[in-house]
């Protein structure tokens, strides 16, 4: 851990109040003459060095700043400091280059960046030098671990949570250092820690044409969603919302935006909150943009990855700082993302000042906070999108329920039509009780999968295969899976964590295939609940709106 010390220096007829790693390379800050110079502090740990610094502050500019400045000319005690040899304009401005390399667009933990240019071969003294120089001079924005805001409350300055907790700290020994849990995972943030952050430059880049390469032609709700996002670039609006029906390809839209900002030298970020996808779009986007290299962003993979185009999750979009011309979030309504000030803190930290930001989703919370809203309102094969049927039953509570008591509609409604079933229910608990309840009742093998079933890849391929053809779920397979020909039912729909948005993306579930674009989507409960409605309002209002442009080819809602 690197400490801060407050110092003060008469130079070039002026006062200068500032922090230092080390009181022996003022020299670099202030020039040679440092007999003008005070050590005010001890070495800190950085958030108290800049609550000093503070202080400091206060007293030097306030009414008593002439008795503060008589104290410290007659009763300071001077800190004899030894010159040590001065490194060469050049070599500096080679550290600081190399500093600016690492740290450009991206905000750290000043151990990151020490270690990372330790590696390449830089002593940590000249390092250390770079840095007061780099934080003097502006190049670099340097802030403590936290900062005592409003209230008493206390700020974490990488992530602005106000939820430290305090903890003793083995690098500043303080048995009370305040620590982050809110950005853990992105490392350690504590009390004693520095954050460096440096914005990526914003002059203008060379533009340089980049191939799109895509295996299938785009529809025409496709295509005319990138038409309006192609004139939402051009435009002075900065935040749009592309409103998708689960399977009509929000993806693909933005790929020829992605084309014209990277041609343009700008810097792309694509981001989703969910780690699995971040793999499959990064194969996806390599595929797409041969010519350009893609920079994966996920736990456990380099921080330091390489790429004008990045594709993250929300957690690692927490390390960038004003560098993205261009963001794109997919399932903004997708967890851990949606209601996390954290995340979207960082997201909105990630842009530089007047950059674009494009959310994308099937279950919108509100269209009145963007400055365009944009739809594709129907699936490539031009069916319109299944709607909710309601069955309204009062089911026994889960823990009770049996083959008995368990309403005959619901083994009806499995029995018939031959299709496959994937059948969700609230939690775990009841995953277990319903997936014996209804095998029971069925007289059929009956699967069951949830984020704790560690036979739940088998199971699902099982399902996919045939061989099961009712599959008790939990949320867990309510995004990012495709089964042909499946019906879906919610057992207990009206139970509070099924919201508007996962309703709507579990019903996203069934027709999405040419072969099998129709099926039944059925939500079980002893009411209706306004997520319920809502639901279906929102899949009603998409099928409305793909019948008025005449993209149902194949149907009428």
């Amino acid at each position: 851990m690197q400490k801060l010390q407050v110092f003060v220096a008469h130079t070039n007829g002026q006062r200068l109040l500032g922090l230092t790693r080390n009181p022996h390379y003022l020299q670099d800050l202030v020039g040679e003459d440092l007999h003008n110079s005070l050590i005010l502090t001890k070495p800190l740990p950085s958030s108290q060095a800049y609550d000093q610094l503070e202080q400091w502050k206060i007293r030097l500019q306030g009414n008593l700043a002439s008795v503060w400045w008589w104290y410290l000319t007659w009763f300071k005690p001077r800190v004899e400091l030894e010159l040590v040899p001065r490194l060469g304009y050049a070599d500096l401005e080679e550290i600081l280059e190399a500093i600016s390399a690492v740290l450009r667009g991206r905000i750290l933990w000043e151990g990151q960046v020490l270690k990372a240019l330790r590696q390449e071969g830089f002593w940590p003294s000249d390092l250390s030098r770079a840095l007061d120089l780099g934080v003097h001079q502006g190049l670099l924005l340097q802030y403590p671990g936290f900062t005592r805001g409003a209230w008493g409350s206390v700020v974490c300055n990488r992530c602005q949570s106000e939820g430290p907790v305090l903890r003793p700290c083995v690098n500043c020994g303080s048995q009370d250092c305040f620590y982050c849990l809110d950005c853990e995972s992105m490392g350690e943030n504590r009390g004693c820690s520095t954050l460096l952050a440096m914005a990526a430059p914003h002059q203008s880049r060379t533009s340089n044409p980049v191939d799109l390469r895509l295996t299938f032609a785009l529809t025409k709700a496709q295509a005319d969603a990138t038409t309006e996002l192609m004139e939402f670039w051009q435009g002075p609006e900065e935040r749009a919302l592309v409103w998708a029906a689960c399977g009509a390809g929000k993806t693909e839209v933005t790929f020829p935006l992605i084309q014209r900002a990277l041609s343009e030298g700008k810097q792309v970020l694509f981001t989703i909150p969910r780690q699995d996808i971040v793999r499959e779009m990064v194969e996806r986007l390599s595929s797409a943009f041969p010519q350009v290299t893609v920079a994966a962003h996920y736990g456990g993979q380099p921080w330091l990855a390489p790429g004008s185009l990045v594709v993250a999750t929300t957690h690692q979009v927490l390390h960038f700082y004003r560098r993205f011309e261009l963001v794109i979030l997919d399932e903004v309504d997708a967890f851990p993302y949606q209601g996390n000030e954290v995340l979207r803190h960082g997201l909105l930290r990630s842009l530089v000042p007047g950059g674009k930001l494009v959310e994308m989703t099937a279950t919108p919370q509100s269209l009145t906070t963007y400055d365009r809203v944009i739809t594709i309102p129907a699936r490539y094969h031009g069916y319109p999108l299944p709607e909710p049927q309601f069955i309204l039953k009062t089911l026994p509570a889960w823990d009770d329920i049996n083959c008995r008591n368990l309403p005959h509609v619901i083994s009806d409604v499995l029995r018939k039509g031959g299709q496959p079933w994937l059948v969700f229910v609230p939690t775990i608990a009841s995953c277990g009780k319903l997936q014996k309840v209804l095998a029971e009742a069925l007289g059929c093998e009956v699967g069951m999968c949830h984020s704790q079933e560690p036979q739940r890849i088998r199971t699902i391929q099982r399902f996919r295969d045939g061989e099961l053809s009712v599959l008790v779920t939990t949320s867990v397979l309510e995004r990012g899976v495709n089964f042909p020909r499946v019906g879906v039912m919610v057992l207990y729909a009206d139970h509070g964590v099924f919201s508007t948005s996962a309703l709507v993306q579990i019903a996203g579930r069934v027709g999405r295939t040419a072969e099998f674009p129709r099926g039944e989507v059925v939500f079980v409960g002893a009411r209706r609940t306004p997520n319920m409605n809502q639901a279906l309002r929102l899949v009603r209002q998409l099928n409305n709106e793909a019948n008025t442009k005449g993209l149902l080819t194949n149907g009428t809602s």
